[in-house]
């Protein structure tokens, strides 16, 4: 036999033992059902006690059925429509008040881009438009193809569904800035001057509410504090320490996520409080009631990840973003740019294992594909303890240089104390599908039946997971696909236009770990020569960049 029938006859072979699909998931295109330049997925529609959609009977209709949330952009947020304050951090709203210096203060002072002018120009004409002109709307939410607006809404934006999948969020209007919406409504809540929902149960909502609406003469120096509420119940939680106005600062809080221990008689809920020097330390709230509204709340500081640490303010805010029934927490610490790590004064992610602990603890991700002073954006986690967001895939020096390029990310966490001993086959199964470790969710849609499909899609953000496996994310199209499968492919040799996108990342049924199919690097650079958004100028997406959040 010659050697090159051997060959032909080997590769034969191994190609029939390949799957027969391989990549994990398959890319979903959501079409939003309203205008705008670009689209983003925000949440995805909760499984409940469905099968996995990694299990070989999963049903395709039912995995691909789950909805997505999401939003538009025309032009990035002045500042976030989400966030209590400017840039999550402003509680003396000196950097929004100076207008454009401003913004470009704090891009120098706290990010320390080379590019500042650029990227406080972009904010400052947004903020412009929302301050000082039309109010032309910018954000616009939908769930599949259904607009969601509000009576009277400018902008408005999704942070998560509910079980029965409603949306849970917050808009603006001509008087005010921020008022939250859900199918949990409260008479108190609607009489707030301001109010956040960030996400639900169906019976109890939380978010929080401000002392002024921020439109108008109104528009600085207003406090929040976090709440909860149900139809007839209303919790404003105590400030862990500090005033309400503090010189020129103003206390805030916020609660993000939260999970009923019913069995443990309590109430764990997430997000931020307002501690000594009003600074804003992420925060696990603890009720002493499985009512959360007749409970009596106290407020744990997040060690590790809070603003003063041995007496300097090595981060500038913090906030824990989610929790789920095995107490597991994930948040995010935005470092200080007077004190860059590796280079650069990033948004580095973290997770409690357990927050039912007496002292609690951040630990950072760290290895693999998280390397030392990497920043991101946490996404969520599901109850397989599945973590998604986004991080940097480069690491060059962002202080004095430029954005780091990001992409979104899975992170299957594994088994964790208050993990109930009866799940960790299932979990453990889970788990081995990626195997045992984090990765780049764009290796995890190449290769297969899919791949000429997938291909014409780079994921930049995964901002949800539902138990069943289906993430909500955010994409960049190349029509038609990438020159090549490469991580840095260009689109049409750098000549071709790209669009912003929201896409459901769907698990392909009966894929395991062999699956993996990790995409390569082009070594050639090749010259842009056209227009569009440009895959190898990504990093241009965090210019829209928005916090937000999700669900359990």
């Amino acid at each position: 036999m010659s050697s090159k029938l051997q060959l032909t006859t080997l590769a034969v072979l191994v190609s029939a033992a390949l799957p027969a699909q391989a990549a994990l998931y398959k890319v979903v295109e959501v079409a939003p059902g309203v205008s705008g330049n670009e689209v983003y997925g925000t949440a995805i529609e909760p499984s409940g006690s469905d099968a996995s959609c990694f299990d070989s009977g999963a049903s395709s209709a039912t995995c691909e059925g789950y909805k997505l949330a999401g939003e538009t952009r025309n032009r990035p947020d002045g500042f976030s429509y989400r966030e209590e304050v400017p840039f999550a951090m402003d509680n003396s709203f000196a950097y929004i008040e100076d207008d454009y210096d401003g913004f470009e203060d704090y891009c120098f002072y706290q990010l320390g881009y080379a590019t500042c002018e650029y990227w406080a120009s972009d904010r400052w004409s947004s903020w412009y438009n929302e301050t000082y002109s039309s109010n032309t709307p910018n954000s616009l939410a939908f769930i599949e193809g259904s607009a969601e607006k509000p009576s009277g809404a400018i902008n408005t934006v999704i942070n998560s569904l509910d079980p029965s999948g409603q949306p849970v969020g917050n808009f603006s209007t001509s008087s005010k800035r921020n008022e939250a919406f859900s199918a949990v409504t409260n008479s108190t809540l609607t009489s707030k001057a301001q109010s956040r929902a960030w996400a639900s149960d169906g019976t109890y909502t939380v978010g929080s509410t401000s002392s002024k609406s921020g439109i108008g003469g109104e528009r600085y120096y207003y406090s929040s504090a976090p709440a909860i509420w149900s139809a007839s119940g209303f919790v404003s939680i105590p400030r862990a320490g500090g005033y309400d106005v503090d010189g020129d600062y103003y206390a805030q809080g916020s609660m993000r996520d939260f999970y009923i221990d019913s069995a443990g008689g309590k109430t764990y809920g997430v997000g931020y409080n307002n501690y000594s020097d009003q600074h804003m330390n992420a925060t696990i709230f603890i009720g002493n009631s499985a009512t959360p509204t007749s409970a009596t709340w106290s407020s744990a500081l997040i060690y590790n990840a809070q603003v003063d640490i041995s007496g300097d303010n090595i981060n500038s805010n913090s906030v824990a973003t989610n929790i789920n029934k095995n107490l597991v927490v994930v948040g995010q610490a935005k470092r200080s740019g007077g004190f860059p790590q590796n280079g650069a004064a990033s948004n580095r992610l973290f997770i409690v294992p357990d927050a039912s602990v007496s002292s609690i603890n951040a630990s950072f991700f760290y290895g693999g594909i998280f390397f030392d002073g990497a920043g991101g954006e946490m996404g969520g986690i599901n109850n397989f303890n599945e973590i998604v967001g986004r991080i940097d895939s480069e690491n060059h020096r962002e202080y004095d240089g430029k954005q780091r390029r990001q992409r979104a990310f899975i992170y299957p966490y594994g088994m964790t104390p208050k993990t109930d001993s009866s799940e960790e086959a299932a979990i453990t199964a889970r788990r081995s599908i990626f195997k045992n470790k984090a990765w780049l969710l764009d290796d995890l849609t190449n290769g297969g039946s899919e791949s000429s499909n997938n291909n014409q899609y780079r994921i930049y953000d995964a901002s949800d997971i539902n138990d069943a496996g289906v993430i909500s994310a955010t994409a960049v199209k190349c029509s038609g696909g990438y020159d090549s499968t490469s991580h840095n492919a260009y689109c049409g040799d750098g000549n071709g236009t790209e669009k912003v996108v929201a896409v459901k990342l769907v698990p392909i049924a009966g894929s395991d770990a062999s699956a993996i199919q990790p995409r390569n690097y082009d070594s050639t650079a090749t010259e842009r020569k056209g227009a569009g958004l440009g895959f190898g100028a990504l990093t241009m997406l965090g210019l829209f960049g928005f916090m937000r959040k999700r669900i359990k």
